[in-house]
């Protein structure tokens, strides 16, 4: 489902690589602040670029030009969201540090994952 198809309007921007975004939606404030989150993810529109005789050269996205927030079904978004804390502790870059901090308390609050230290 699009975001814009919704009525979701709190958004919490998770990742962002030039390529891809992904954030977390709420439908209002209340509801964010009580964790009731939906995952989003979008491809970032294409960046034209030069090529080697310098003449500028447009390109598109694998979506064909398509930039709508896609909201995830829960057990996806899920995965995905386990995934992300996987690449930012690998050292992946491009990571939203509040955005990245909800996602965690997102996934602790779902049961998704556990909040605990291994010794």
């Amino acid at each position: 489902m699009k975001a814009k198809e919704t009525k979701m309007k709190v958004k919490y921007p998770v990742y962002d690589d030039g390529v891809i975004s992904v954030s977390l939606f709420a439908e209002d404030q209340e509801s964010a602040e009580k964790d009731l989150f939906y995952l989003a993810i979008r491809w970032l529109p294409p960046q034209s670029y030069k090529d080697q005789k310098g003449k500028e050269k447009s390109v598109t996205n694998v979506m064909g030009g398509e930039t709508d927030w896609f909201i995830l079904p829960h057990s996806f978004g899920t995965a995905v969201g386990k995934s992300l804390i996987a690449q930012k502790v690998a050292g992946l870059d491009g990571f939203n540090k509040e955005g990245f901090t909800k996602l965690v308390s997102w996934l602790v609050e779902m049961e998704e994952i556990h909040d605990s230290m291994n010794y």
